[in-house]
Protein backbone atom coordinates (compact mmCIF):
# COMPACT_ATOMS: atom_id res chain seq x y z
CA UNK A 1 0.00 0.00 0.00
CA UNK A 2 2.78 2.68 0.53
CA UNK A 3 4.97 1.35 -2.60
CA UNK A 4 2.30 2.11 -4.57
CA UNK A 5 1.71 5.83 -3.96
CA UNK A 6 5.74 6.58 -3.70
CA UNK A 7 5.73 4.84 -7.59
CA UNK A 8 2.86 7.01 -8.91
CA UNK A 9 4.53 10.24 -6.80
CA UNK A 10 7.75 9.31 -8.62
CA UNK A 11 5.95 8.70 -12.02
CA UNK A 12 3.98 12.29 -12.16
CA UNK A 13 6.97 14.20 -10.71
CA UNK A 14 10.00 12.61 -12.61
CA UNK A 15 8.64 14.68 -16.18
CA UNK A 16 8.20 17.96 -14.11
CA UNK A 17 12.10 17.37 -12.73
CA UNK A 18 13.11 17.08 -16.28
CA UNK A 19 10.99 20.17 -17.67
CA UNK A 20 12.78 21.98 -14.86
CA UNK A 21 16.32 20.63 -15.70
CA UNK A 22 15.63 21.00 -19.10
CA UNK A 23 14.27 24.83 -18.71
CA UNK A 24 17.68 25.21 -16.40
CA UNK A 25 19.67 24.49 -19.11
CA UNK A 26 17.90 26.66 -21.20
CA UNK A 27 18.79 29.33 -18.75
CA UNK A 28 22.25 28.76 -18.48
CA UNK A 29 22.96 28.30 -22.03
CA UNK A 30 20.99 31.73 -22.48
CA UNK A 31 23.58 33.46 -19.78
CA UNK A 32 26.32 31.62 -20.97
CA UNK A 33 25.44 32.99 -24.84
CA UNK A 34 24.78 36.59 -22.89
CA UNK A 35 28.53 36.35 -21.25
CA UNK A 36 29.85 35.79 -24.87
CA UNK A 37 27.62 37.62 -27.03
CA UNK A 38 28.10 41.38 -25.94
CA UNK A 39 32.47 40.85 -25.54
CA UNK A 40 32.33 39.28 -29.49
CA UNK A 41 30.14 42.50 -30.27
CA UNK A 42 32.34 44.82 -28.88
CA UNK A 43 35.11 43.25 -30.69
CA UNK A 44 33.55 42.97 -34.51
CA UNK A 45 32.01 46.25 -33.63
CA UNK A 46 35.61 47.92 -33.11
CA UNK A 47 37.09 45.96 -36.05
CA UNK A 48 34.27 47.25 -38.54
CA UNK A 49 35.00 51.03 -37.84
CA UNK A 50 38.66 50.73 -37.41
CA UNK A 51 38.43 49.53 -41.24
CA UNK A 52 36.02 52.82 -41.37
CA UNK A 53 39.52 54.87 -40.91
CA UNK A 54 41.31 53.70 -44.14
CA UNK A 55 44.42 51.75 -42.52
CA UNK A 56 45.39 50.38 -45.80
CA UNK A 57 46.34 54.15 -47.11
CA UNK A 58 47.36 55.78 -43.93
CA UNK A 59 50.57 57.20 -44.30
CA UNK A 60 53.40 55.88 -41.85
CA UNK A 61 55.34 57.72 -40.10
CA UNK A 62 56.45 58.82 -36.31
CA UNK A 63 57.06 56.30 -33.76
CA UNK A 64 54.58 53.53 -35.75
CA UNK A 65 57.69 53.77 -38.63
CA UNK A 66 60.33 52.97 -35.75
CA UNK A 67 58.90 50.45 -34.31
CA UNK A 68 57.68 48.54 -37.81
CA UNK A 69 61.58 49.37 -38.52
CA UNK A 70 62.22 47.75 -35.42
CA UNK A 71 60.14 44.52 -36.39
CA UNK A 72 61.71 44.62 -39.81
CA UNK A 73 65.28 44.12 -38.07
CA UNK A 74 64.32 41.47 -35.72
CA UNK A 75 63.13 39.58 -38.94
CA UNK A 76 66.74 40.02 -40.39
CA UNK A 77 67.95 38.58 -36.99
CA UNK A 78 69.04 41.67 -35.47
CA UNK A 79 68.51 42.36 -31.78
CA UNK A 80 66.69 45.38 -30.21
CA UNK A 81 68.55 47.72 -27.82
CA UNK A 82 72.21 46.11 -29.24
CA UNK A 83 71.24 46.31 -33.41
CA UNK A 84 68.70 48.94 -32.76
CA UNK A 85 68.28 51.54 -30.34
CA UNK A 86 64.53 52.58 -29.01
CA UNK A 87 64.10 52.84 -24.96
CA UNK A 88 60.33 51.02 -24.70
CA UNK A 89 59.74 47.57 -23.76
CA UNK A 90 60.17 44.99 -26.36
CA UNK A 91 56.77 43.36 -26.28
CA UNK A 92 55.32 45.19 -29.59
CA UNK A 93 57.98 45.14 -31.32
CA UNK A 94 58.14 41.17 -31.33
CA UNK A 95 54.19 41.24 -31.26
CA UNK A 96 54.63 43.25 -34.51
CA UNK A 97 57.36 40.95 -36.31
CA UNK A 98 55.18 37.68 -35.42
CA UNK A 99 52.69 40.24 -37.62
CA UNK A 100 54.62 40.48 -40.11
CA UNK A 101 55.81 37.06 -40.42
CA UNK A 102 52.10 35.91 -40.20
CA UNK A 103 51.24 38.17 -43.12
CA UNK A 104 54.03 37.20 -45.05
CA UNK A 105 53.08 33.81 -45.20
CA UNK A 106 49.46 34.82 -46.36
CA UNK A 107 50.26 37.60 -48.98
CA UNK A 108 50.11 40.58 -46.86
CA UNK A 109 52.90 43.26 -46.71
CA UNK A 110 54.71 44.36 -43.60
CA UNK A 111 52.58 47.41 -42.75
CA UNK A 112 49.22 46.62 -43.54
CA UNK A 113 50.08 42.86 -41.51
CA UNK A 114 50.99 44.61 -38.52
CA UNK A 115 47.99 47.23 -38.87
CA UNK A 116 45.53 44.08 -39.33
CA UNK A 117 47.14 42.93 -36.04
CA UNK A 118 46.41 45.85 -34.21
CA UNK A 119 43.34 46.24 -35.18
CA UNK A 120 42.28 43.05 -33.83
CA UNK A 121 44.31 43.94 -30.45
CA UNK A 122 41.85 47.53 -30.75
CA UNK A 123 39.34 44.93 -31.10
CA UNK A 124 40.04 42.79 -27.92
CA UNK A 125 40.70 45.61 -25.61
CA UNK A 126 36.98 47.19 -26.69
CA UNK A 127 35.87 43.50 -25.30
CA UNK A 128 38.63 43.79 -22.51
CA UNK A 129 36.95 46.79 -21.29
CA UNK A 130 33.42 45.44 -21.48
CA UNK A 131 34.45 42.84 -19.32
CA UNK A 132 36.54 45.20 -16.99
CA UNK A 133 33.40 47.44 -16.59
CA UNK A 134 30.95 44.98 -15.81
CA UNK A 135 33.09 43.38 -13.33
CA UNK A 136 33.32 46.63 -11.15
CA UNK A 137 30.20 48.67 -11.91
CA UNK A 138 27.87 45.75 -12.47
CA UNK A 139 25.94 46.88 -15.10
CA UNK A 140 26.09 45.69 -19.01
CA UNK A 141 24.49 48.58 -20.46
CA UNK A 142 27.00 50.77 -18.62
CA UNK A 143 30.22 48.43 -19.42
CA UNK A 144 28.79 48.47 -23.45
CA UNK A 145 28.94 52.30 -23.16
CA UNK A 146 32.46 51.41 -21.54
CA UNK A 147 33.94 50.23 -24.59
CA UNK A 148 32.17 52.78 -26.71
CA UNK A 149 32.89 56.28 -25.70
CA UNK A 150 36.67 55.94 -26.52
CA UNK A 151 35.79 55.84 -29.99
CA UNK A 152 34.16 58.72 -30.19
CA UNK A 153 36.97 60.88 -31.23
CA UNK A 154 38.42 60.01 -34.57
CA UNK A 155 41.74 60.59 -33.48
CA UNK A 156 41.64 56.98 -31.02
CA UNK A 157 40.82 55.01 -34.30
CA UNK A 158 43.66 57.06 -36.27
CA UNK A 159 45.80 55.96 -33.52
CA UNK A 160 44.72 52.18 -33.36
CA UNK A 161 44.91 51.70 -37.46
CA UNK A 162 48.33 53.94 -37.79
CA UNK A 163 50.61 50.36 -36.82
CA UNK A 164 52.50 49.33 -33.98
CA UNK A 165 51.35 51.01 -30.39
CA UNK A 166 53.06 49.37 -27.68
CA UNK A 167 50.70 51.35 -25.43
CA UNK A 168 48.15 49.71 -26.90
CA UNK A 169 48.92 46.34 -26.13
CA UNK A 170 50.26 47.56 -22.57
CA UNK A 171 45.91 48.52 -21.75
CA UNK A 172 44.73 44.91 -23.49
CA UNK A 173 47.36 43.65 -20.90
CA UNK A 174 46.68 45.73 -18.10
CA UNK A 175 42.67 45.30 -18.60
CA UNK A 176 43.23 41.42 -18.49
CA UNK A 177 45.25 42.18 -15.67
CA UNK A 178 42.58 44.18 -13.42
CA UNK A 179 39.80 41.86 -14.72
CA UNK A 180 41.52 38.69 -13.27
CA UNK A 181 41.86 40.89 -10.00
CA UNK A 182 37.87 40.78 -10.27
CA UNK A 183 37.87 37.08 -10.73
CA UNK A 184 40.43 36.17 -8.05
CA UNK A 185 42.95 34.82 -10.51
CA UNK A 186 46.33 36.02 -8.54
CA UNK A 187 48.82 33.99 -11.12
CA UNK A 188 46.86 35.67 -14.09
CA UNK A 189 46.69 39.05 -12.63
CA UNK A 190 50.52 38.93 -12.50
CA UNK A 191 51.28 37.53 -15.84
CA UNK A 192 48.92 39.93 -18.02
CA UNK A 193 50.52 42.73 -15.34
CA UNK A 194 54.03 41.91 -16.63
CA UNK A 195 53.11 42.02 -20.25
CA UNK A 196 51.95 45.30 -20.11
CA UNK A 197 55.23 46.17 -18.55
CA UNK A 198 56.58 44.59 -21.05
CA UNK A 199 54.91 46.23 -23.95
CA UNK A 200 55.38 49.86 -21.98
CA UNK A 201 57.18 50.48 -18.69
CA UNK A 202 54.58 52.13 -16.84
CA UNK A 203 52.24 48.78 -16.89
CA UNK A 204 54.22 47.69 -14.09
CA UNK A 205 51.84 49.71 -12.16
CA UNK A 206 49.13 47.03 -13.13
CA UNK A 207 51.48 44.20 -11.02
CA UNK A 208 51.39 47.14 -7.73
CA UNK A 209 47.73 47.54 -8.20
CA UNK A 210 47.03 43.47 -8.02
CA UNK A 211 50.36 42.66 -4.98
CA UNK A 212 47.82 45.42 -3.28
CA UNK A 213 44.85 43.87 -3.82
CA UNK A 214 45.40 40.55 -3.21
CA UNK A 215 47.50 41.36 0.01
CA UNK A 216 44.30 43.71 0.90
CA UNK A 217 46.96 46.68 1.24
CA UNK A 218 49.49 44.66 2.78
CA UNK A 219 47.77 43.54 5.54
CA UNK A 220 47.18 39.68 4.56
CA UNK A 221 49.29 37.04 3.80
CA UNK A 222 48.20 33.85 5.07
CA UNK A 223 46.55 32.83 1.72
CA UNK A 224 49.71 33.60 -0.58
CA UNK A 225 47.99 35.05 -3.00
CA UNK A 226 50.09 37.84 -3.33
CA UNK A 227 52.96 35.85 -3.79
CA UNK A 228 51.27 34.46 -6.65
CA UNK A 229 50.61 37.54 -8.50
CA UNK A 230 54.82 38.01 -7.93
CA UNK A 231 55.16 34.36 -9.57
CA UNK A 232 52.61 35.11 -12.29
CA UNK A 233 54.70 38.31 -13.00
CA UNK A 234 58.37 36.98 -12.58
CA UNK A 235 57.39 34.13 -15.19
CA UNK A 236 57.39 36.58 -18.45
CA UNK A 237 60.00 38.71 -17.35
CA UNK A 238 62.23 36.30 -16.61
CA UNK A 239 61.59 34.82 -20.13
CA UNK A 240 62.34 38.15 -21.38
CA UNK A 241 65.78 38.65 -19.57
CA UNK A 242 66.42 34.56 -20.86
CA UNK A 243 66.22 35.09 -24.04
CA UNK A 244 67.93 38.86 -23.86
CA UNK A 245 70.54 36.78 -22.63
CA UNK A 246 71.04 33.87 -24.90
CA UNK A 247 71.05 36.63 -27.39
CA UNK A 248 73.85 38.35 -26.22
CA UNK A 249 72.03 41.48 -25.28
CA UNK A 250 70.51 41.37 -21.64
CA UNK A 251 73.11 44.66 -20.71
CA UNK A 252 72.18 46.23 -23.82
CA UNK A 253 68.02 46.12 -22.92
CA UNK A 254 69.05 47.09 -18.96
CA UNK A 255 71.00 49.90 -20.34
CA UNK A 256 68.08 51.23 -23.07
CA UNK A 257 64.47 49.97 -20.98
CA UNK A 258 65.77 50.56 -17.41
CA UNK A 259 69.33 53.01 -17.25
CA UNK A 260 68.57 55.32 -20.01
CA UNK A 261 64.72 55.54 -19.06
CA UNK A 262 65.62 56.64 -15.16
CA UNK A 263 68.69 58.09 -15.74
CA UNK A 264 68.42 60.03 -19.34
CA UNK A 265 64.96 60.19 -20.88
CA UNK A 266 62.62 61.09 -17.36
CA UNK A 267 65.04 64.22 -16.80
CA UNK A 268 64.98 65.28 -20.07
CA UNK A 269 61.10 65.32 -20.33
CA UNK A 270 60.94 66.80 -17.20
CA UNK A 271 58.36 70.15 -17.36
CA UNK A 272 57.66 72.30 -14.62
CA UNK A 273 54.15 71.19 -13.27
CA UNK A 274 52.20 73.86 -14.51
CA UNK A 275 53.83 73.86 -17.93
CA UNK A 276 53.18 70.06 -17.86
CA UNK A 277 49.55 70.38 -17.27
CA UNK A 278 49.24 73.25 -19.75
CA UNK A 279 50.73 70.76 -22.75
CA UNK A 280 48.52 67.69 -21.24
CA UNK A 281 45.71 70.05 -21.65
CA UNK A 282 46.56 71.32 -25.33
CA UNK A 283 47.08 67.77 -26.24
CA UNK A 284 44.17 66.76 -24.84
CA UNK A 285 41.87 69.17 -26.32
CA UNK A 286 43.63 69.07 -29.57
CA UNK A 287 42.67 64.64 -29.32
CA UNK A 288 38.94 65.55 -28.17
CA UNK A 289 38.06 68.32 -29.61
CA UNK A 290 33.91 68.79 -29.15
CA UNK A 291 34.24 65.08 -27.23
CA UNK A 292 35.78 66.87 -24.47
CA UNK A 293 32.94 66.53 -22.18
CA UNK A 294 33.08 62.96 -21.97
CA UNK A 295 35.83 63.78 -19.50
CA UNK A 296 34.06 65.83 -17.66
CA UNK A 297 31.59 63.27 -17.21
CA UNK A 298 34.63 60.95 -17.07
CA UNK A 299 36.18 63.27 -14.47
CA UNK A 300 33.23 63.28 -11.80
CA UNK A 301 32.27 59.17 -12.44
CA UNK A 302 35.75 59.05 -11.06
CA UNK A 303 35.35 61.03 -7.97
CA UNK A 304 31.57 59.65 -7.96
CA UNK A 305 33.51 55.73 -7.37
CA UNK A 306 36.39 57.00 -5.03
CA UNK A 307 33.64 58.77 -2.87
CA UNK A 308 31.67 55.25 -2.87
CA UNK A 309 34.74 53.14 -2.37
CA UNK A 310 35.73 56.01 0.66
CA UNK A 311 32.46 55.20 2.25
CA UNK A 312 33.35 51.27 2.36
CA UNK A 313 36.60 52.14 3.65
CA UNK A 314 35.34 54.13 7.03
CA UNK A 315 33.85 50.63 8.02
CA UNK A 316 36.90 50.19 9.37
CA UNK A 317 39.36 46.96 9.51
CA UNK A 318 36.55 45.20 8.50
CA UNK A 319 36.86 46.83 5.06
CA UNK A 320 39.63 44.93 4.22
CA UNK A 321 37.80 41.81 4.38
CA UNK A 322 35.25 43.34 2.01
CA UNK A 323 34.23 41.07 -0.85
CA UNK A 324 34.14 44.37 -2.80
CA UNK A 325 37.39 45.35 -2.27
CA UNK A 326 39.09 44.28 -5.49
CA UNK A 327 37.22 47.21 -6.91
CA UNK A 328 39.52 49.70 -5.26
CA UNK A 329 41.74 48.05 -8.30
CA UNK A 330 39.91 50.36 -10.82
CA UNK A 331 40.65 53.78 -9.75
CA UNK A 332 44.53 53.33 -9.24
CA UNK A 333 46.12 53.04 -12.24
CA UNK A 334 44.56 56.24 -14.16
CA UNK A 335 45.30 58.45 -11.26
CA UNK A 336 49.03 57.06 -11.06
CA UNK A 337 48.80 57.32 -15.03
CA UNK A 338 48.18 60.90 -14.48
CA UNK A 339 50.63 61.82 -11.92
CA UNK A 340 53.57 59.90 -14.81
CA UNK A 341 52.06 62.07 -17.26
CA UNK A 342 52.47 65.47 -15.34
CA UNK A 343 56.39 64.24 -15.13
CA UNK A 344 56.95 62.91 -18.72
CA UNK A 345 53.96 63.13 -21.44
CA UNK A 346 55.05 63.43 -25.12
CA UNK A 347 51.63 63.40 -27.19
CA UNK A 348 48.93 62.32 -28.46
CA UNK A 349 49.74 58.08 -28.47
CA UNK A 350 50.27 59.04 -24.54
CA UNK A 351 46.98 59.43 -23.98
CA UNK A 352 46.10 56.11 -24.81
CA UNK A 353 46.12 54.34 -21.58
CA UNK A 354 43.72 57.07 -20.01
CA UNK A 355 40.68 56.15 -23.40
CA UNK A 356 39.30 52.88 -21.24
CA UNK A 357 39.11 54.29 -17.70
CA UNK A 358 37.20 57.51 -19.18
CA UNK A 359 35.15 55.03 -20.88
CA UNK A 360 34.41 53.36 -17.75
CA UNK A 361 33.96 56.39 -15.69
CA UNK A 362 31.96 57.84 -17.81
CA UNK A 363 29.48 55.32 -17.92
CA UNK A 364 29.74 54.69 -14.25
CA UNK A 365 28.00 58.43 -14.15
CA UNK A 366 25.75 57.23 -16.25
CA UNK A 367 25.03 54.65 -14.79
CA UNK A 368 24.54 56.86 -11.05
CA UNK A 369 22.63 59.24 -12.92
CA UNK A 370 20.49 56.68 -13.80
CA UNK A 371 19.93 55.44 -10.41
CA UNK A 372 19.04 59.18 -9.07
CA UNK A 373 16.37 59.71 -11.52
CA UNK A 374 14.99 56.07 -10.75
CA UNK A 375 15.05 56.88 -7.08
CA UNK A 376 12.43 60.40 -7.90
CA UNK A 377 10.64 58.44 -9.83
CA UNK A 378 9.93 56.38 -7.16
CA UNK A 379 8.84 58.80 -5.52
CA UNK A 380 6.72 60.34 -7.19
CA UNK A 381 4.80 57.79 -9.08
CA UNK A 382 5.34 54.23 -7.71
CA UNK A 383 7.24 52.90 -10.53
CA UNK A 384 9.50 50.51 -10.51
CA UNK A 385 12.71 52.02 -9.81
CA UNK A 386 14.69 49.46 -11.84
CA UNK A 387 13.67 50.97 -15.22
CA UNK A 388 15.13 54.88 -15.04
CA UNK A 389 18.46 52.72 -14.11
CA UNK A 390 18.83 50.49 -17.12
CA UNK A 391 16.88 52.73 -19.75
CA UNK A 392 19.17 55.86 -18.91
CA UNK A 393 22.44 53.45 -19.63
CA UNK A 394 20.96 52.35 -22.71
CA UNK A 395 19.90 54.76 -24.08
CA UNK A 396 23.53 56.71 -23.85
CA UNK A 397 25.08 53.82 -25.11
CA UNK A 398 22.57 54.04 -28.18
CA UNK A 399 23.05 57.54 -28.95
CA UNK A 400 27.55 57.07 -28.66
CA UNK A 401 27.09 54.02 -30.72
CA UNK A 402 24.95 55.73 -33.72
CA UNK A 403 27.42 58.89 -32.87
CA UNK A 404 30.73 56.37 -33.51
CA UNK A 405 29.36 55.01 -36.88
CA UNK A 406 28.10 58.85 -38.38
CA UNK A 407 31.71 59.66 -37.58
CA UNK A 408 33.38 57.16 -39.12
CA UNK A 409 31.07 56.77 -41.68
CA UNK A 410 31.98 60.63 -42.79
CA UNK A 411 35.47 60.14 -41.96
CA UNK A 412 37.61 61.58 -45.31
CA UNK A 413 41.57 60.73 -45.30
CA UNK A 414 44.13 64.08 -45.70
CA UNK A 415 47.20 63.99 -46.53
CA UNK A 416 49.53 61.65 -48.58
CA UNK A 417 48.54 58.53 -48.84
CA UNK A 418 50.48 55.15 -48.64
CA UNK A 419 50.79 54.41 -51.96
CA UNK A 420 52.04 57.76 -52.33
CA UNK A 421 54.96 57.73 -49.46
CA UNK A 422 56.19 53.95 -51.81
CA UNK A 423 56.22 55.95 -55.09
CA UNK A 424 58.11 58.60 -53.10
CA UNK A 425 61.35 56.24 -51.69
CA UNK A 426 61.30 55.15 -55.08
CA UNK A 427 63.25 57.67 -56.10
CA UNK A 428 66.07 56.82 -53.44
CA UNK A 429 65.86 52.76 -54.53
CA UNK A 430 67.16 54.29 -57.88
CA UNK A 431 69.86 55.95 -56.55
CA UNK A 432 71.05 52.84 -54.36
CA UNK A 433 73.09 49.84 -55.54
CA UNK A 434 72.46 46.62 -53.64
CA UNK A 435 75.73 47.05 -51.75
CA UNK A 436 75.20 50.92 -50.26
CA UNK A 437 74.41 51.77 -47.39
CA UNK A 438 71.82 54.33 -45.84
CA UNK A 439 71.89 56.16 -42.50
CA UNK A 440 68.45 57.14 -41.45
CA UNK A 441 67.64 59.68 -38.37
CA UNK A 442 63.97 59.96 -37.77
CA UNK A 443 62.14 59.24 -40.47
CA UNK A 444 61.96 55.42 -40.31
CA UNK A 445 59.47 54.52 -42.58
CA UNK A 446 62.10 55.64 -45.65
CA UNK A 447 63.53 52.31 -44.41
CA UNK A 448 60.65 50.31 -44.15
CA UNK A 449 59.69 51.07 -47.49
CA UNK A 450 62.76 50.29 -48.81
CA UNK A 451 62.93 46.96 -46.38
CA UNK A 452 66.65 48.17 -46.01
CA UNK A 453 68.82 48.01 -42.94
CA UNK A 454 70.20 51.01 -41.31
CA UNK A 455 73.66 51.35 -41.00
CA UNK A 456 73.97 51.56 -37.47
CA UNK A 457 71.29 51.31 -34.30
CA UNK A 458 70.86 55.06 -33.71
CA UNK A 459 68.39 55.53 -35.44
CA UNK A 460 66.50 58.36 -32.96
CA UNK A 461 69.39 59.88 -31.25
CA UNK A 462 66.75 62.64 -29.13
CA UNK A 463 65.76 63.15 -25.94
CA UNK A 464 69.36 62.47 -24.85
CA UNK A 465 70.37 59.28 -26.03
CA UNK A 466 73.02 61.00 -28.16
CA UNK A 467 74.56 62.36 -24.58
CA UNK A 468 74.27 58.72 -23.73
CA UNK A 469 75.93 56.74 -26.60
CA UNK A 470 78.54 59.27 -25.98
CA UNK A 471 78.80 58.13 -22.38
CA UNK A 472 79.38 54.88 -23.22
CA UNK A 473 81.56 54.95 -26.62
CA UNK A 474 85.43 55.77 -26.04
CA UNK A 475 86.14 59.51 -27.67
CA UNK A 476 82.49 60.25 -27.14
CA UNK A 477 80.02 61.21 -29.78
CA UNK A 478 82.90 62.72 -32.00
CA UNK A 479 83.97 59.05 -31.91
CA UNK A 480 80.47 57.79 -33.10
CA UNK A 481 80.28 60.50 -36.37
CA UNK A 482 83.79 59.08 -37.19
CA UNK A 483 82.61 55.61 -36.95
CA UNK A 484 79.75 56.58 -38.89
CA UNK A 485 82.13 58.90 -41.77
CA UNK A 486 83.77 55.25 -42.39
CA UNK A 487 80.87 54.06 -43.29
CA UNK A 488 80.28 56.11 -45.94
CA UNK A 489 76.73 55.81 -46.39
CA UNK A 490 75.63 56.59 -49.99
CA UNK A 491 72.32 58.45 -48.69
CA UNK A 492 71.45 60.07 -45.54
CA UNK A 493 68.40 61.47 -43.87
CA UNK A 494 68.14 63.65 -40.97
CA UNK A 495 64.65 64.43 -39.44
CA UNK A 496 63.24 64.62 -35.93
CA UNK A 497 66.35 67.04 -34.80
CA UNK A 498 65.01 69.31 -32.60
CA UNK A 499 65.63 67.45 -29.06
CA UNK A 500 69.11 66.11 -30.22
CA UNK A 501 71.94 67.45 -28.28
CA UNK A 502 74.45 67.10 -30.69
CA UNK A 503 72.60 68.17 -33.61
CA UNK A 504 75.41 70.83 -34.64
CA UNK A 505 77.83 67.92 -34.72
CA UNK A 506 75.51 65.87 -37.06
CA UNK A 507 74.90 68.75 -39.58
CA UNK A 508 78.45 69.68 -39.89
CA UNK A 509 79.24 66.30 -40.97
CA UNK A 510 76.21 66.07 -43.52
CA UNK A 511 77.08 69.39 -44.85
CA UNK A 512 80.71 68.51 -45.44
CA UNK A 513 80.36 65.17 -47.11
CA UNK A 514 76.44 65.43 -48.48
CA UNK A 515 74.40 67.64 -50.65
CA UNK A 516 70.74 67.29 -50.51
CA UNK A 517 68.56 65.93 -52.64
CA UNK A 518 65.72 67.93 -54.21
CA UNK A 519 62.81 65.42 -53.46
CA UNK A 520 59.34 67.38 -53.19
CA UNK A 521 57.64 64.76 -50.34
CA UNK A 522 61.18 64.00 -48.40
CA UNK A 523 62.58 66.67 -46.61
CA UNK A 524 66.26 66.53 -45.48
CA UNK A 525 67.47 63.43 -47.83
CA UNK A 526 71.10 63.62 -48.70
CA UNK A 527 73.00 62.03 -51.68
CA UNK A 528 76.98 61.93 -51.04
CA UNK A 529 79.28 64.08 -52.94
CA UNK A 530 80.96 63.00 -55.82
CA UNK A 531 84.80 62.52 -54.76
Amino acid sequence: MISRPQQNVTASTAPADRQSQEAAGVRQRSRSLNTFAIPLFAFAFTVAVMFLYRPASQALRGDPALYEYIAQSILRGQVPYRDVIDPKGPGAMYASALAMLIGRAIGLGDIFGVRLFYIVMAGLLSAATYLVAEAYIENKWAAVLAFLIPMIPSHYALMMVSGTQPKLLMMLFGMLSLLMVARDRPLLAGFFSMLSCICWQPGLMFTGVAFLMFSRYLTFWRDRKAIKVVIGAVVPLGLVFLYFGIRGALFDLWAWAFTYDYSVFMPEGKRPVRAALSHLAEIVIQVFGSNFVFLYLAAMGLLIFIALRVRVRLGGNRALQDPSLFKDAIVIPPVVYLIFCVINFQGGPDLIPFFAFIGIFAACFFLVAGRSLSGARFRSSRGCPLVPSQVFPAAAALLVLATVVVVAASYRQEGRTLQEQYQDVEVIASLLKPEDKLYIHGPAEILVLLHRPNMNPYIALNSGADNFIASRTPGGFQAVIDQMEAEAPEIVAMGRLRNVRHRAELEEWVDEHYERLPLPHLESVYIRKAQ
